[in-house]
């Protein structure tokens, strides 16, 4: 696969080595997990950045929507910035059915997807547009991850947009068959079937709604490498280091 620009570096890139780590020291002196995003909000070091991250005069929402991907960006860096690259092969096993889960490799990390394979519309009313991935990550609620779907990123555009949702495996579906976030389509259509015109023909899928975003990712997640005993970002503690991001290969 030909290297491409994430949202982290987009975003953060050096911008992470020169103000996350004062987030990591309140958190440390607070006896705080960055899990807890509440609490994480709350921190004066990330009061600080969201002030200069969020335009003037926003909207509520705009600025719920920064918090959460100032959250995503510093639990990714935490963890060591695992990028895991799903290829066409994984996607399409996915996207036909399998099983979910909600366990992670590491405490957070992108699942980037192939291009122009998965489209949205993350704005109600406004033309639909690419999935480039998801940031994942544990939350503060045993068992559950907070997804964040990145829409629309491409060189030549400042932005991208974003859809946040919060959920888990059914850990009592022994099939794991089942999320807890409703995933069904009005019409009955299965999930994933595309929404464009022509999209059939031209091979790619379409996302209803945000439920069929956590399925996605749940079933992505059954297809990652585990870690290597040692490898870093794979225990549960807040560290960093000069490396902003890894990427490891998911082709089968």
């Amino acid at each position: 696969m030909s290297e491409r620009l994430t949202p982290f570096a987009l975003v953060f890139g050096p911008l992470s080595r020169d103000r996350f780590p004062a987030i990591a020291e309140a958190l440390a002196r607070a006896d705080l997990s960055s899990a807890d995003r509440d609490q994480f909000v709350l921190l004066e070091p990330v009061g600080h950045l969201l002030r200069e991250l969020v335009p003037e005069e926003s909207a509520p929402d705009a600025l719920e929507a920064y918090m959460r991907l100032l959250h995503h960006g510093y639990r990714h860096w935490a963890a060591g910035g695992w990028v895991y690259r799903i290829g066409a092969a994984a996607l399409a096993r996915a996207l036909a059915g399998g099983p979910i889960g909600s366990h992670l490799a590491h405490q957070a990390l992108y699942l980037q997807l192939p291009e122009l394979v998965m489209w949205g519309t993350p704005t109600a009313g406004e033309p639909a547009e690419p999935l480039d991935g998801m940031f994942v990550t544990e939350t503060a609620r045993s068992g559950e991850i907070a997804v964040l779907g990145i829409f629309g990123l491409r060189p030549d555009r400042p932005g991208f947009s974003a859809v946040g949702v919060e959920g888990h495996a059914d850990a009592g579906e022994p099939g794991g068959s089942e999320i807890e976030v409703l995933a069904a389509r009005a019409d009955g259509a299965p999930a994933f079937s595309p929404l464009l015109a022509g999209g059939r023909e031209a091979g790619v899928h379409s996302l209803a709604n945000a439920g069929e975003l956590l399925l996605l990712t749940t079933r992505l997640l059954t297809t990652l490498p585990p870690p290597i005993p040692g490898e870093r970002g794979s225990g549960q503690g807040e560290g960093y280091d000069a490396l902003l991001e890894r990427f490891v290969e998911v082709v089968q």
